[in-house]
């Protein structure tokens, strides 16, 4: 049989958005500052709103404008007026013929630098105790505001330019700093609201945290996760509760806006529960393009939701950098045994199927099913085409929509990280009593016997 082995990566991206004037490193925004050597920033006005554009901040939480102005005091700059002109020398640099004629002495102008931005998004951030927030897409849609995506010009020095700019924060009484990211010319900081060096914080981590995790490249810490009906405009259905896990994340894989890290949350995160019941990322505090973001030097907040059974009691919270996988700890409560399988087998070198039991739920037959991956890369899983049960030499494919019905259903999309465990319910509708499951894997297919009936060892239903 010819199989195959899907290899599902993920991976970072990193920006170069803000162009350079020149070449010059700037200041490390340790100090509250206003002005680099291209720019002076003002922060004019700030509004507080529970709703903007008809857009409602969530419970326990607040917009907040923030009225700019930016002025461009970038030096002239001296060009060769030939050149302005557009004029060559055709001489290619020796004069007239015979030296009969001295080359004419360069005329120089003084020309301005426009200052540019290529994306605010990547750039300005709100400061609130330590934690660092991104702009809100809302920013594009009130008045004076600015396309966050697209570049920002100050063509001449001295021109002046105002923009709102709009944050989602918690609501309360913090310290408040605007932060602006500019590697070329200087961070700007200005402070917004209370102790400057308090809204700035330290760089470390949030203190009493659930998790927290370290690597070459990254930072982590998840905060709190909190059980609710909805998130933003969806409503959880019946028996689900989206579990909204507060984190925030670092990146140290270099120090410029170059190394803004990016992850996808609906593929590369997710949360675990007890037995080993696996849930991908439904919604989250993402940019336009659905990534969860961390910027160099300082911890940036995000926001992720899981749809989750009201019954599943959370264990683990998983990311994916490429191939590399990090779980972090939701709470202090060791997770609850994965039982003994009744059956197994191992696909080559890829993967290991285990059968835990099967039950039957109205004219319906549920497995209880594992994957372990043994592989450093992600595997997808074709759920209809590799698990097929066996009754009285007859195969029986799996219904999709009751499967996926199921509070234990696999995952969506079904791609299991490197070398990490998923435990998962199958749904077969049939009034025959199966024998077995035949599973086709990529390296080789099986024929697991299956259990009595109802061995099926739930743990927290």
């Amino acid at each position: 049989m010819n199989t195959r082995k899907n290899l599902i990566l993920s991976v970072f991206f990193v920006f170069f958005t803000l162009i350079a004037i020149d070449n010059a490193r700037g200041n490390d925004g340790s100090s509250e500052k206003s002005a680099n050597k291209a720019v002076k920033v003002e922060v004019t006005g700030k509004t507080f709103s529970d709703e903007l554009e008809g857009t409602h901040a969530p419970e326990g939480k607040v917009f907040l404008c923030l009225e700019t102005q930016w002025e461009n005091i970038h030096a002239k700059q001296k060009v060769e007026k030939d050149k302005l002109e557009g004029k060559t020398d055709r001489t290619l640099g020796v004069g007239a013929l015979g030296g009969r004629k001295k080359q004419k002495k360069a005329e120089y102008v003084d020309m301005d630098v426009p200052y540019q931005i290529g994306k605010f998004y990547d750039h300005a951030y709100l400061l609130v105790d330590g934690l660092a927030y991104s702009l809100h897409g809302v920013t594009e849609q009130v008045q004076g505001g600015v396309d966050i995506t697209r570049a920002f010009t100050i063509p001449k020095k001295g021109d002046l330019r105002k923009t709102n700019l709009v944050y989602l924060i918690p609501n309360g009484d913090q310290n408040l700093c605007f932060q602006f990211f500019d590697y070329d010319n200087g961070h700007i900081s200005v402070s917004v609201r209370g102790d400057f060096d308090a809204a700035r914080g330290t760089g470390d981590p949030p203190k009493d945290v659930l998790g927290y995790f370290k690597s070459d490249y990254l930072e982590i810490a998840a905060h709190a996760i909190d059980r609710q009906e909805n998130y933003e405009d969806a409503t959880a259905p019946d028996g689900w509760e989206y579990a909204v896990l507060e984190m925030s994340g670092k990146s140290l894989s270099g120090q410029s806006v170059k190394d803004i890290l990016q992850v996808d949350p609906n593929e590369y995160c997710w949360v675990i529960a007890a037995g080993g019941y696996f849930y991908y990322c439904k919604n989250a505090s993402t940019s336009d393009e659905g990534f969860i973001r961390f910027t160099p030097e300082i911890y940036q907040h995000q926001e992720l939701a899981f749809l989750v059974p009201k019954a599943a009691k959370l264990s683990q919270f998983g990311i994916r950098i490429s191939n590399d996988v990090f779980q972090l700890g939701l709470t202090e409560e060791k997770p609850a045994k994965i039982p003994s399988a009744n059956a197994s087998h191992k696909d080559g070198d890829v993967m290991e199927v285990k059968l835990f039991g099967w039950r039957t739920d109205n004219g319906w037959i549920i497995l209880d099913l594992g994957i372990k991956s043994s592989v450093n890369s992600g595997i997808e899983i074709q759920k209809e085409q590799q698990f097929m049960l066996d009754s009285e030499g007859e195969r029986i494919e799996l219904d999709e929509k009751k499967t996926d019905s199921l509070y234990y259903g696999p995952p969506n999309p079904f791609i299991i990280p490197p070398e990490t465990f998923i435990r998962f319910e199958l749904a077969y509708e049939t009034d025959s009593v199966p024998d077995s499951l035949y599973f086709r894997g990529y390296e080789s297919e099986a024929t697991l016997k299956l259990p009595d009936a109802d061995n099926h060892p739930m743990l927290f239903r």
